[in-house]
């Protein structure tokens, strides 16, 4: 059984941001996080419905490296990027089972 964990994030883009929001992740946010042993696996927009527009996932090997990343303040500082381009930002983290989780 594997021991790997996922990072889900689920959030909306504020209006007027789409296009910084998209630069931020490709460019700064996406690096970064690979940089810190997360790895993107998914990345879902919402067409319909009553839920977050975006969802992005991240997996990490181990739960020690999924909190080690999220404890340094380079994430800290991406989350608060992310923040300025997005509202209703949650975390969570669960255990990979491969396909679409929520």
């Amino acid at each position: 059984m594997s021991d790997q964990v996922k990072l889900v994030l689920s959030f909306d883009i504020r209006t007027g941001q789409e296009n910084a929001y998209r630069r931020f992740v490709l460019e700064d946010f996406l690096p970064q996080a690979q940089e810190m042993g997360l790895v993107p696996t998914d990345a879902w927009h919402t067409a319909y419905g009553n839920y977050p527009s975006r969802l992005i996932a991240f997996v990490a090997e181990d739960m020690e490296t999924m909190q080690a990343a999220r404890a340094r303040q380079e994430w800290q500082n991406l989350m608060r990027k992310l923040n300025n381009y997005t509202a209703n930002l949650q975390q969570r983290v669960i255990r990979f089972r491969g396909g679409f989780q929520w």
